[in-house]
C-alpha cells in the first residue's frame, strides 16, 4: 500500500513542478478487519485517516520550515493554511496527499486523487461526454472529469466559499494523449490551469492550479 502512495506522490511531483507535496498511506496504522467489529470499522477507519492526515501536514509543514502545527478547518470545511501559503489535501481508501504553495507564486490549488472503483460508474453518467479528455466517453473518462472538477472545488471554495456542482464547472483540454492530459477549468469568473494523470495503473490524480498572475473577473458561472 506505501508503495501505491509513493506512486501517487511521485506522479503529482513530475505532473507539477511547482507544489511541494507530502503523503503516505496510512493501511499500516489500522488493525486487520477481523480484530475490529463491524460497527466499529467506519469510525476507526476515519479516526486514522484523520490522524493521518494530521501527520501528513504536519510533515508538509515542516518541509517548508513553517511550524508543525495542522491547519484548522473553517466553517466551509477548506483549510486556515499558514499566512503566505495555499494548499490542498486529498484521500482515497487508506492513501493520503496534500500539497502546499506560497501565496506569491499560487492563489488557490486544489489536488485529488480517486481510485478507478466500479461504484463510481453508475452515478457518473450526468458528466458531459464532450468535457472528457481524449475523445472517449468511457468510465475513464468521466472519473478524470469528477476528479478534475472535485479539484477545481477545492481550489475555488476556500476563496468564494460557495458550494459547486459539476454543472458548475466547464472544462476544455488541450489535445493530448494517454497518460496525461491538460487543460483549463472555468468557473466562479476565473479561468484554471487543470493537469490530470493516469500513469498509476487503477488510479487518476488531478491538479486544479490559480496561479498569482492570473487576475479573475469576479463574475458568477
Amino acid at each position: 500500500m506505501q508503495l501505491i502512495a509513493n506512486s501517487l506522490i511521485e506522479e503529482f511531483k513530475r505532473m507539477v513542478p511547482e507544489l511541494r507535496f507530502a503523503g503516505g498511506s496510512f493501511n499500516d496504522w489500522l488493525s486487520h478487519p477481523r480484530e475490529i467489529s463491524r460497527s466499529d470499522r467506519e469510525r476507526i477507519l476515519l479516526a486514522t485517516q484523520r490522524s493521518a492526515t494530521g501527520k501528513c501536514l504536519t510533515d508538509l509543514l515542516t518541509s517548508e520550515g513553517l511550524p508543525a502545527v495542522e491547519p484548522k478547518r473553517l466553517t466551509s470545511g477548506a483549510r486556515q493554511w499558514p499566512a503566505g501559503y495555499t494548499g490542498s489535501v486529498s484521500h482515497k481508501r487508506t492513501n493520503v496527499v496534500a500539497a502546499i504553495a506560497p501565496t506569491e507564486r499560487m492563489v488557490s490549488v486544489g489536488i485529488d486523487i480517486e481510485h478507478m472503483d466500479k461504484q463510481y460508474f453508475p452515478g457518473l453518467y450526468g458528466l458531459d461526454p464532450d468535457e472528457q479528455p481524449w475523445a472517449s466517453a468511457n468510465a475513464e473518462g468521466r472519473v478524470i472529469l469528477l476528479s478534475t472538477k472535485e479539484a477545481v472545488y477545492k481550489a475555488l471554495n476556500p476563496i468564494f466559499g460557495r458550494r459547486l456542482g459539476f454543472q458548475d464547472v466547464t472544462v476544455s483540454w488541450v489535445p493530448s494523449s494517454p497518460p496525461c492530459c491538460r487543460g483549463y477549468a472555468r468557473s466562479c469568473g476565473v479561468t484554471l490551469d487543470v493537469r490530470c494523470s493516469v500513469a498509476v495503473p487503477s488510479w487518476i490524480v488531478s491538479v486544479a492550479l490559480w496561479p498569482a498572475t492570473v487576475t479573475p473577473s469576479r463574475t458568477s458561472s
